[in-house]
């Protein structure tokens, strides 16, 4: 029973989305690591990026500001790059920073980019969240934005 108990839990704070876009590997890899690419789809709907600093290596840092377009409130992500290696995989760490400075629990996002013929197959996950709500919020959130990023990929 406390396995199925653990194996519920763990379930519970990581997802991973899958999609299957009609682009070379190489050019959804960069959709992924440039700020004017990921600008037209990164944010949820109803969102705007506001700005994005990227320092593409591993151990490098990343910072996004994002604006929800109902509201106005600004919410600022920030990471620290674990793995890259393009076109096949890339690794980050992902946290919000709170109104008072201070960040939420660091989760691990790690997308696998796979050839699939003519197409690209996004195996998105992120795990370790503190809460089942917060996986939960951060999986529909980038359900949308990955649909966005399908897309994008097919206008550009």
């Amino acid at each position: 029973m406390v396995a199925k108990s653990n194996e519920a839990l763990a379930a519970a704070r990581a997802f991973t989305l899958t999609r299957t876009l009609s682009a070379p590997r190489k050019l959804v890899f960069r959709a992924f690591v440039e700020p004017a690419q990921m600008r037209h789809w990164w944010v949820p709907g109803g969102f705007t990026m506001l700005s994005c600093k990227l320092d593409l290596r591993e151990g490098g840092p990343w910072r996004m500001t994002i604006r929800d377009d109902d509201t106005g409130s600004v919410q600022t992500e920030v990471g620290v790059y674990r793995e890259i290696r393009e076109p096949e995989r890339l690794s980050f760490t992902h946290a919000w920073v709170r109104a008072d400075g201070t960040l939420t629990a660091t989760t691990l996002v790690t997308v696998q980019f796979s050839e699939r013929n003519d197409k690209t197959e996004v195996h998105f996950r992120q795990e370790d969240f503190a809460t089942t709500a917060a996986c939960l919020s951060h999986e529909q959130g980038w359900g949308v934005s990955l649909d966005q990023l399908v897309g994008y990929m097919t206008k550009h």
